[in-house]
């Protein structure tokens, strides 16, 4: 087990704790005050049996666990919300009965990377809607327990988590040693992770988690319903499209297009077959005494089969599976028999880097890819970036207003360079640029209202 007497600032003021579970050593806690969130946190940590404090450093996989009904979080209500046999109050239980039904513990001989998951805290989870992205006020303010905690979830994983994990254990730095999976809105969690951080995962996993919650009614209808995006300052689909399709995975599928990663995409029938109906876990978790968990996954289990396609076709390298099985009841098989030897497969390979990619985002300020952008316009809409090479020479956008560009470190320090941005009624305009100490170079471009191309001496 690690020391946490050793650690460096700021980690030493957060009051960081380890302690295994008991009866298995391998399976820690790993509570800590944090800064961004005001709470002290609880996260697991499952160390495989190859793990070791020296020697080669293992990967991380990082665990997103679903929708989470903190009220119903009450003694009196244990026998019911806890009983396996009752899955659609999966809601209750906190982050930890979510992790639990993975079974992550019985494939620590197998798995070759470390798995950490956040907020496994029975009775006191923080993040019952967040979708693991930023929030931001409202105008509307939020009143639990009708609503939940609006959250700056996302800059919680890679500003204190990840770096803590990584701080504490001896484990991989690079994105071809750290993926991301969840499940149900954690699955759509991971998909946004992956698409909106690109350059920070090899692997992505998505487990029961929706393709789209703006276009396809049955997922737009969940989404709307639990208040997932209104909770965390989003608004509705109605009033904020724009900002929805920010964070819907089906609008950003392109992003992992050409990237050198592996994405699974995995579902249950909701024991609709009559094949299935006989099959363990449709037995196991009938659809009669579990109908809310047979309904959510009929709506996923429907977007599954109409995108079959949909990442392929944009150069995404995706695997699907689907078992028999109502929400949440096969994800244990999917962990066994798909996520651990893929994986382990893509842990164990080099992965490449892009020499030029596409991004889109309507994050008004973002980095990927060693670029670092802040737009300024009038309005929530998307931002493309088409053709970007990684040596920071050429690359193009479209969108409005105004964009700072500071490039990958590809430069000469203090060299200057003519830039050519040429707009795509065919006029153009010449400026100069310096490098700054390190290397990359600041562009400052007009955006007009169309397609405008860079490209560098």
């Amino acid at each position: 087990m690690p020391s946490t007497a050793g650690l460096p600032d700021p980690y030493r003021g957060w009051n960081v704790q380890i302690t295994p579970q008991a009866g298995n050593a391998n399976v820690l806690d790993l509570v800590f005050d944090s800064p961004l969130l005001h709470k002290r946190i609880t996260n697991r940590v499952y160390l495989p049996t190859s793990y070791s404090s020296t020697g080669a450093p293992l990967p991380v996989m990082y665990y997103l666990h679903g929708t989470i009904a903190s009220p119903l979080d009450n003694p009196v209500l244990g026998p019911i919300t806890q009983h396996e046999a009752l899955l659609d109050a999966i809601g209750p239980g906190g982050g930890a009965r979510q992790t639990d039904i993975f079974q992550f513990e019985t494939q620590l001989d197998r798995a070759k990377f470390l798995l950490v998951a956040p907020d496994t805290s029975y009775a006191d989870t923080i993040c019952e809607t967040c979708i693991w992205i930023d929030g931001r006020q409202d105008a509307i303010p939020n009143v639990p327990p009708l609503t939940a905690e609006t959250l700056q979830a996302d800059s919680f994983l890679h500003k204190e988590l990840y770096p803590l994990v990584e701080a504490l254990f001896n484990v991989r730095t690079d994105r071809g040693g750290r993926g991301v999976m969840g499940f149900s809105m954690g699955g759509v969690a991971a998909y946004l992770q992956g698409m909106r951080h690109p350059d920070r995962y090899a692997f992505v996993g998505s487990v029961s988690g929706a393709l789209d919650v703006v276009d396809e009614p049955g997922g737009r209808a969940i989404w709307e319903g639990l208040g997932y995006m209104r909770d965390q300052g989003y608004g509705t689909a109605l009033t904020n499209e724009a900002d929805w399709r920010g964070f819907n995975p089906k609008d950003l599928v392109s992003n992992l297009g050409g990237i050198d990663a592996a994405v699974l995409s995995s579902t249950g029938d909701a024991c609709l077959p009559a094949t299935s109906l006989l099959q363990k876990d449709c037995m196991r978790l009938s659809p009669v005494t579990n109908p809310a968990a047979a309904a959510v996954e009929l709506v996923l289990a429907r977007q599954y089969a109409m995108h079959s396609r949909e990442l392929p076709s944009k150069g995404v390298n995706e695997t699907r599976v689907q078992y028999p099985g109502v929400h949440g009841a096969n994800n244990y098989r999917v962990y066994r028999d798909n996520i651990v030897p893929m994986a382990n497969q893509v842990f164990a390979r080099k992965v490449a880097d892009p020499q030029v990619f596409d991004y889109r985002t309507t994050a008004t300020s973002f980095s990927v890819w060693g670029y670092d952008v802040t737009t300024t316009r009038g309005k929530v809409e998307f931002l493309d970036m088409t053709g970007v090479r990684a040596d920071g020479r050429s690359f193009q956008l479209r969108g409005s207003g105004s964009a700072e560009v500071l490039t990958p470190a590809a430069f000469q320090p203090g060299s200057k360079h003519r830039v050519v941005a040429s707009a795509a009624d065919g006029t153009s305009t010449t400026r100069e640029f310096v490098a700054d100490a390190k290397g990359r170079l600041p562009i400052s471009t007009d955006l007009g209202s169309g397609r405008v191309t860079i490209q560098v001496d």
